[in-house]
């Protein structure tokens, strides 16, 4: 008799976490982001993440932000080579070298995040906000130019914000 009460319990509970899900779970990760169009969009881009558990989408979107950092670095690597004006190649140095760091520090926060080192990932994933930031902040200077990746750059800056968002989720 204490088997088949305990038995009902745990079908009780069963149903109604089944019944408070929606059953899907990028939706679910999604909406405790802080974009979630953007995460939607992003996810269902990716094959990976129809089998991904909430740790597997929120790795897929830390890889997105190091892919969005990459085009970005080879954008600027590639006007930089054209450049012939003096400011502009130096703003494009800055942005280079920042883009550069950008990859190296999305790149440690996959690593950290993996580890379970959620509080290094945060930190880490962070940085690269700091350093699109800081090559539009170049073309802000005297002489003010235009930066020819400023909506690239804030597109990855709003992508590592939402991203963000969801790494706080997770706990050391």
């Amino acid at each position: 008799m204490n088997s088949l009460k305990a038995l009902t319990v745990i079908f009780m509970l069963f149903f109604s976490f089944v019944t408070f899900s929606s059953g899907d779970l990028i939706e679910d990760v999604c909406r405790t982001s802080s974009d979630f169009k953007v995460c939607i969009n992003a996810l269902r881009a990716d094959p990976k993440s129809s089998s991904a558990d909430k740790k597997g989408l929120v790795r897929i979107l830390l890889q997105q932000c190091l892919t969005k950092a990459k085009n970005i670095y080879n954008e600027v690597a590639n006007l930089l080579e054209q450049a012939k004006e003096h400011v502009l190649i130096q703003c494009l140095q800055i942005c280079k070298e920042n883009y550069d760091s950008a990859i190296d520090v999305a790149t440690t926060a996959i690593k950290d995040f993996d580890a379970n080192d959620f509080f290094g990932a945060k930190i880490t994933v962070s940085a690269v906000v700091s350093c699109a930031d800081t090559c539009e902040e170049s073309f802000t200077e005297p002489p003010i130019r235009t930066s020819p990746t400023k909506s690239k750059s804030e597109d990855l800056m709003n992508f590592v914000g939402l991203t963000l968002s969801l790494v706080k989720q997770f706990s050391n």
